[in-house]
């Protein structure tokens, strides 16, 4: 895949999946969080988790930011649950639920192979939303912080900027001095991953894990539903390894 030099993966959904460890994190925070201990921790979850898709919707289009988005879903739900609480109980739920989260959330032995054996042949990075401290503990986590070079970890809180504005994706080339075409986004979100990087002249794979309908523009690299499928499109001519 020469010209190819640097990979970036995106984290959320992408390395680490949702599905994976949120419902049980979720739960066991409503659980054991002083504001709502004493409330059924499955009821508020169905509610929580119809609060984060029509939340979910806005951050995508930008409507609001990532830390708006984590306080609104609380304080929304505890809303519709007929509790009124404020901002710094919503935050302190918040750190609450990270800090729970972590021990729910397990490395993926296939994906962390792949990551490795792509290592070989590319400069491995993460760009992601999200701050800085929840995001290096996720990657700590899932064990791949070991595996990617802090020096390739972008996130947005440390960047100033969220994708998929056009300042994200050119601070990545300055800070690794590639250019654009050297450089391979790999992530769930048609906008954040696909559509924004190309625009700015990256190259991009979509992980298309739900099979969405795929937009005729822009065209992807290659559209793949899992993430070990890489081995195939990126380790295919491994003699030609931008690293030799």
């Amino acid at each position: 895949m020469y010209p190819i030099k640097l990979v970036l993966f995106d984290l959320d959904d992408t390395l680490l999946h949702f599905a994976d460890y949120w419902e049980n994190s979720v739960k066991d925070a409503f659980r054991n969080h002083f504001f709502t201990s004493e409330m059924n921790s499955n009821d508020l979850f169905e509610v929580f988790s119809n609060v984060e898709q029509f939340l979910v919707k806005k951050l995508d289009s930008k409507q609001i930011s990532f830390d708006e988005y984590r306080t609104k879903r609380f304080l929304y739900s505890m809303d519709q649950m007929g509790k009124t609480t404020d901002v710094e109980t919503a935050i302190n739920f918040e750190m609450f639920y990270q800090s729970i989260s972590k021990k729910h959330m397990k490395p993926n032995v296939m994906i962390n192979k792949t990551i490795k054996d792509l290592s070989n042949y590319y400069q491995i990075g993460v760009l992601t939303n999200g701050s800085k401290g929840w995001q290096n503990d996720k990657l700590e986590a899932i064990g791949l912080d070991g595996i990617i070079p802090k020096e390739y970890v972008f996130i947005s809180e440390v960047i100033g900027y969220e994708k998929p504005s056009p300042e994200i994706y050119h601070y990545v080339l300055s800070m690794t001095s590639l250019p654009p075409e050297q450089v391979l986004v790999v992530g769930d979100s048609w906008t954040n991953d696909v559509a924004a990087p190309i625009q700015e002249g990256l190259k991009a794979i979509w992980l298309n894990k739900k099979n969405y309908q795929v937009p005729q523009e822009p065209r992807p690299l290659a559209v793949i539903t899992e993430i070990e499928e890489l081995r195939a499109i990126l380790l295919s001519h491994v003699g030609d390894s931008p690293l030799d």
